[in-house]
């Protein structure tokens, strides 16, 4: 009799062999792993996923909805659960969706809890504390949208919530801090940019610190310490960089 749950586990990842070498052999609850891999991964995160039980796709990564698509299309169990490689579900979280699979449920998705890690502490306010996020699904009532980054997922039918966590360790050293922020600024400018909009100097000089004091005063990240700081200041660092390149290439990249 097969004790795994109908379940296929999606993915997507770049570079991050090491991560998944932990992760994946705490995904044989699921009957399936579907991992699309970016194009551009430099190191063997397709052998490791391959190796270690996931049915592994690649593609050129042009947006983070679209890759979702992708990757649910290639999903053919009845519920899917999204994950990124830098997050693992806590052992009460697992077993939450245990239960609710094995209920019969009606509903279409449910919601869990995701706490974030940063250099080594979990952070506690600056906006990222009680952050519910749709997780799980029906795979024939939810759609991706086209975010270029920060994408969701729409799910047709009654949402619930499910106990537990998911534990999300993507600030794990400063280069890595570094690396998101650049990204993250160029693929918010992006989005920006094909929402037609368009940055002035008021942008780039009342921006940055309205996200800062928001962080830091409004959503309590004073409580974190440094590591509050920290935080707030790379948040108002990335809004400057996304409104500086949306006012240096307002039209897309230049030739």
């Amino acid at each position: 009799m097969d004790s795994k749950l109908p379940l296929s586990v999606l993915l997507l990842a770049r570079d991050e062999a090491r991560r998944l070498e932990a992760l994946l052999p705490r995904l044989g609850f699921a009957r399936e792993i579907v991992l699309v891999v970016d194009a551009a991964t430099r190191d063997d995160t397709r052998e490791v996923a391959a190796r270690l039980g996931a049915r592994v796709h690649e593609r050129a990564l042009d947006s983070f909805g679209a890759q979702r698509r992708f990757a649910l299309e290639r999903c053919t169990e009845e519920w899917v659960l999204w994950l990124d490689a830098d997050e693992q579900l806590d052992d009460a979280a697992e077993e939450a969706v245990r239960a609710a699979l094995a209920t019969g449920t009606t509903a279409a998705g449910f919601r869990l809890e995701r706490r974030t890690w940063f250099l080594g502490r979990r952070i506690r306010h600056c906006g990222w504390s009680g952050e519910r996020l749709v997780r799980l699904f029906r795979r024939a009532r939810a759609r991706f949208d086209d975010a270029v980054i920060h994408e969701s997922v729409a799910v047709d039918g009654a949402i619930a919530d499910l106990a537990g966590t998911i534990e999300h360790r993507s600030y794990e050293d400063w280069d890595a801090c570094r690396t998101k922020l650049v990204a993250y600024a160029a693929a918010g400018a992006e989005r920006a940019r094909r929402a037609g909009r368009r940055a002035g100097p008021l942008d780039l000089i009342l921006r940055p610190p309205l996200r800062f004091l928001r962080m830091y005063v409004l959503q309590a990240g004073l409580l974190d310490g440094a590591h509050g700081v920290a935080v707030c200041g790379l948040a108002a660092a990335q809004v400057f960089l996304k409104y500086a390149e949306l006012w240096a290439r307002p039209a897309g990249p230049r030739e």
